[in-house]
């Protein structure tokens, strides 16, 4: 079965289900569901402390390498300028 064989709602051309298209069965949806949980460990500390997760990266670049320019921490962070700005 190939790529072309699955329409966009997760079926064969003959009608039957694709079973490789499980949420159980999908990495990313693994890597977003664990990157959730650390987030929501981080959180209750972060709280305390009045920043949010993209900021405490921001923080931690900065700590590390003081003063950069955000062309520097949106290379560190893989993140747009829209993102840090």
């Amino acid at each position: 079965m190939t790529s072309q064989d699955i329409d966009m709602v997760g079926h064969t051309e003959d009608g039957r289900r694709d079973s490789s298209l499980r949420l159980d069965d999908q990495l990313c949806f693994a890597l977003y569901a664990a990157s959730r949980a650390m987030t929501g460990v981080y959180r209750p500390l972060l709280d305390q402390l009045g920043l949010t997760y993209p900021q405490y990266l921001v923080m931690l670049v900065l700590w590390e390498h003081e003063a950069s320019p955000v062309k520097e921490l949106c290379a560190a962070l893989q993140l747009d300028y829209g993102t840090l700005s």
